[in-house]
């Protein structure tokens, strides 16, 4: 099996100090419900970037998995008092729970499986304070996106992100930051024909994210991107079950010329869009029907994202004619993904000197398309991550192994460099919940509804 590429250096997340302790009861033991081979990518992560056994690595997974459904007990439970949590993978990969009042959740975190490697932090503000802050600035706004607002769980406040550093400055109210929204880089790039590369899996599908998208620039070059989520339209003046690829917004040419995988007509170059962050997307339309069929109806399944694949013309690592697909049966929202979470990306991006066959994409030496796995450092309008991207990647999927949920597509980095990954890189992607809440409130203009597709058969 190819290996999935992973950083090797551990990154913290930024946590503010704690002042809370750990809840005075001793780790349960608990079953795995993860299977490792599911996980391999992820594992891979940890093992490397923190130096802990695979054991470990499992452990810190299950710990991330569990705390997705505490973050809803809390929610739903402790509303009042329920600050936000985060995974600190620095400090011994420890949950950290932020609250106003740590006696007020003792008794909910005693049932928590790995409750021996739980920490609580104190904090001034519920997160139900500041999410309704931030709905308040949101709706006070309106269609104005000059200013975005946003919850900074790690600092505990409501921040106002300034998209236009030109925009008029404004007065925040009391306990509201106002900070400029950091300008990214977007990757898409020219065209890639590396031979062990995931725009040569298969002639004609299935249809996933982290392939390969040609779009014929206005000079008649190619301009590349990456696929992000099989999608699929219902009602509306759309056929009703309409499929769509979801890419990047800003990877769009502007020309009526068809978007190409491997040489043949795919998609349609312009559908469903926005082209600013964080609402960088563009769902598009297949060519013609008999296209869809082809390339998603009749393949199996129909929710999965590329982690590898191979041409059986070449040997690449030992192997030949080799695939690999990571199913997609859930969606995440922004406000359900934590800091510290160990999330992983597809991309397409490569360069000539380790594909000699292929036109450079700008990725530079030693950047090798695939999966790469990491963590989230923060969210803000986007979900920021660890994991290094290149010119080509654009578009392309971030996914969370723990538990097959989708959770956004590449919009861009924040540490543009060319070659091999390094420490320090950051890449930002577009959350799915805000496209999806995006596009079905103007009802992708012509009343429909939009959805990832999240079974095998959808």
């Amino acid at each position: 099996m190819r290996r999935v590429v992973v950083l090797t250096a551990a990154v913290a997340v930024a946590l503010p100090a704690l002042v809370g302790s750990t809840v005075n009861a001793a780790a349960v033991s608990k079953k795995p419900t993860l299977d490792p081979a599911a996980v391999a990518g992820s594992m891979g992560y940890l093992e490397q970037a923190y130096g802990v056994t695979p054991a470990e690595a499992l452990r810190r997974l299950e710990l991330q998995l569990d705390a997705t459904q505490l973050d809803e007990t809390l929610r739903a439970k402790a509303a009042e008092v329920y600050g936000g949590m985060a995974i600190d993978h620095q400090h011994g990969g420890v949950l950290v729970v932020d609250t106003t009042n740590p006696a007020a959740i003792r008794s909910l975190l005693a049932q928590f499986p790995d409750r021996g490697h739980v920490l609580t932090r104190t904090v001034d503000h519920s997160l139900a304070e500041l999410t309704a802050v931030r709905d308040r600035l949101a709706k006070e706004a309106g269609k104005d996106v000059a200013y975005l607002p946003a919850v900074d769980q790690q600092a505990n406040t409501v921040v106002l992100w300034r998209r236009d550093p030109a925009a008029a400055k404004i007065t925040a109210p009391d306990g509201v930051v106002v900070k400029d929204l950091p300008l990214l880089t977007p990757l898409a790039g020219p065209i890639d024909w590396g031979y062990c590369h995931p725009l040569f899996c298969g002639g004609y599908g299935p249809m996933r994210g982290g392939l390969r998208l040609d779009h014929t620039r206005a000079d008649g070059g190619t301009s590349a991107c990456t696929t992000g989520f099989n999608v699929r339209s219902t009602g509306g003046g759309y056929a009703d079950k309409t499929a769509w690829v979801l890419t990047a917004g800003h990877c769009d040419q502007k020309n009526s010329l068809p978007v190409q995988h491997n040489g043949m007509s795919v998609v349609q170059q312009h559908g469903v869009q926005k082209d600013f962050y964080p609402y960088d997307y563009q769902f598009l339309p297949y060519v013609d029907q008999g296209t869809a069929d082809t390339w998603l109806n009749k393949q199996a399944p129909h929710n999965s994202v590329l982690l590898y694949c191979m041409d059986s013309k070449q040997n690449c690592e030992g192997h030949y004619a080799e695939s690999g697909s990571q199913p997609i049966t859930g969606v995440h929202a922004l406000a359900d993904v934590k800091p510290g979470w160990v999330v992983c990306a597809d991309g397409s991006a490569s360069s000539q000197r380790n594909y000699p066959q292929a036109a450079d994409s700008g990725a530079g030496v030693d950047y090798l398309p695939g999966t790469r796995c990491g963590q989230v450092t923060s969210t803000d309008v986007g979900i920021n991550t660890t994991i290094c991207a290149r010119p080509g990647d654009s578009g392309g999927p971030l996914f969370s192994q723990v538990d097959n949920t989708a959770l956004g597509i590449l919009a861009g980095s924040r540490t543009l460099v060319t070659g091999a990954c390094a420490v320090g890189e950051s890449s930002s992607y577009s959350p799915i919940g805000t496209i999806l809440d995006d596009v079905n409130a103007f009802s992708g203009g012509q009343g429909a509804h939009f959805e990832v597709i999240t079974s095998a058969n959808g």
